[in-house]
């Protein structure tokens, strides 16, 4: 089976998080492996929640907060950038 995922970009004043939503539980080591050299490359740390929302459906939320993160444009570099390496082409905005 092949891995379905997808993206989801939520903005608020103060506030950003992507959402990647995927089929095969097998994935989430990418994705945190391309989170970790991401905090690595951009000295840039954010929150990271992991779920299993259904039996087959799980979820990972990155969110950013704060003014340190908000006021400069590296979340959005963050965002942009893992969502290439993980090789989704597209990505909602909620």
């Amino acid at each position: 089976m092949a891995c379905t995922k997808t993206a989801v970009v939520r903005m608020e004043e103060g506030y950003m998080r992507l959402t990647i939503q995927y089929n095969d539980p097998t994935y989430k080591s990418e994705i945190c492996k391309d989170i970790a050299g991401l905090e690595q490359k951009l000295d840039i740390y954010p929150e990271v929640i992991y779920r299993k929302d259904s039996v087959d459906k799980w979820s990972c939320s990155i969110e950013f907060s704060g003014d340190e993160y908000i006021c400069s444009r590296t979340c959005g570099e963050f965002i942009e950038t893992l969502i290439h390496d993980l090789g989704i082409n597209e990505c909602e905005r909620d």
